[in-house]
């Protein structure tokens, strides 16, 4: 009967000491309130287009990085000279309701915008691919 007793308590502080030890590092994770949450690009919904818009720019500066604007333009089917800028295919998806169309590069750093369709957040990428959210 002793046994079976220390058995059961010991059993009880395992699970107790288990779920106090998944709490703790659960709430470690949210615990402090000055880290920046990050933004998973899963959570953005025009990140596609952000990404496909960044591909075009960096595949146009892959060519040629001396120029100081790029458009983005779904009426031409190949990087031309437009405008006096270089213009590069690009179509956004339904999920945008607005992507920026001319992109200025300096020395190398350029950032791009786009509207959400559903929720009218801004989101910007840069140049290395990061994600942000834009506010005012």
């Amino acid at each position: 009967m002793r046994n079976t007793r220390m058995r059961a308590t010991g059993l009880g502080l395992l699970v107790a000491v288990t779920g106090a030890f998944g709490l703790t590092a659960c709430a470690s994770e949210d615990a402090d309130p000055a880290t920046p949450a990050e933004t998973t690009q899963a959570e953005v919904d025009v990140a596609e287009d952000l990404q496909t818009a960044r591909q075009a720019v960096a595949d146009a500066l892959a060519e040629d990085d001396s120029w100081g604007q790029i458009m983005l333009a779904s009426d031409v089917s190949a990087p031309t000279v437009k405008y006096g800028l270089l213009v590069v295919p690009f179509v956004p998806s339904d999920a945008a309701s607005r992507v920026q169309g001319t992109i200025t590069i300096n020395d190398g750093d350029y950032t791009i915008d786009a509207d959400s369709a559903a929720t009218d957040q801004t989101w910007r990428i840069d140049q290395d691919g990061t994600i942000t959210e834009v506010t005012d």
